[in-house]
C-alpha cells in the first residue's frame, strides 16, 4: 500500500496553531443558519456543524474518532455551549446530515461516475507516470475540479495499483510484439551470466554511474 503521507489526499494537522483553528474552523453566520435548519437541537447543530468543517477542510466525512479535539472545542467554543456537551453522530441522522452538507457545498458523492472519471485520469496519467503516490494525486486533483467527494484513501490507492499494472502490462506486449526474433534473442542474452566477470549485461544496466575516469571510460568503451 502506498504510504498517505507521500500523498496530496487530505488529512488533519495534528497539531494546530490558534491562526489555524481561526481561518479554517471558524464557521461562518450563514454556515450556523444552514445548521440550525437541518438539525434541531443544540447537539445535533455542534455535531452539523463539527462535519460541515471537517469536510471542507478535506474533502470527505472523515471517522468521528479521527476529528482533532482541539477542531471539537474550537467550534463548540463559537457555539458558545457547555465545555461538556460531546458531538454525537446518530447513524439515524448522520446520512441526513451528510448529504445536507454535500448539498450545501455543491459537492457530488463518490459513486460510479466519480470512479469513472478517477480511472481515465489515473489511466492518462500511467501513460507517462510510475509512481502510485503521483497517480493518486492526479485522482485526487480531477475528483475535487469536478466537484466530487473523495473516497477513502485505500480506494484510490487499489484503483491506482490495478490501472498501473494494465497499463504497464499492454505497454510491455506493445514493445514484445514489435520485436524481431533477433532483439529477442539480444535480450536474452543479457540475462546470461559471464564466467569470467560473473556479471550478466543486466548487471552492468543496474549499476551505479561512476564519476568519469580514464578507467571507467575504457571499461565503457569495452563493453559498447
Amino acid at each position: 500500500m502506498t504510504s498517505i503521507e507521500r500523498t496530496a489526499y487530505p488529512r488533519f494537522k495534528q497539531n494546530l496553531t490558534r491562526k489555524e483553528l481561526k481561518e479554517i474552523y471558524t464557521f461562518t453566520y450563514e454556515e450556523n443558519q444552514f445548521a440550525h435548519r437541518v438539525a434541531r437541537g443544540t447537539i445535533p447543530v455542534f455535531s452539523l456543524l463539527v462535519m460541515l468543517k471537517s469536510f471542507q477542510r478535506l474533502g470527505y466525512f472523515p471517522r468521528p474518532k479521527d476529528i482533532p479535539s482541539v477542531v471539537i472545542h474550537h467550534i463548540r467554543s463559537g457555539l458558545r455551549i457547555s465545555n461538556e456537551t460531546e458531538s454525537n453522530f446518530q447513524t439515524k441522522s448522520i446520512y441526513r446530515h451528510q448529504k445536507a452538507i454535500r448539498e450545501y457545498l455543491q459537492v457530488l458523492p463518490f459513486g460510479k461516475d466519480a470512479l469513472h472519471i478517477a480511472t481515465n485520469a489515473i489511466y492518462n496519467a500511467s501513460q507517462v507516470m510510475d509512481n502510485p503516490a503521483d497517480l493518486i494525486n492526479v485522482s485526487i486533483e480531477e475528483l475535487i475540479k469536478e466537484r466530487y467527494e473523495l473516497p477513502a484513501f485505500s480506494t484510490l490507492d487499489r484503483l491506482a495499483r490495478r490501472v498501473r499494472t494494465l497499463v504497464n502490462n499492454r505497454l510491455c506486449n506493445t514493445i514484445f510484439t514489435r520485436l524481431s526474433n533477433m532483439e529477442k534473442e539480444k535480450l536474452n542474452q543479457l540475462l546470461h551470466t559471464s564466467k569470467e566477470t560473473q556479471h550478466s549485461g543486466y548487471n552492468y544496466f543496474k549499476e551505479v554511474p561512476k564519476s568519469p575516469s580514464i578507467g571507467s571510460v575504457a571499461k565503457f568503451l569495452k563493453l559498447s
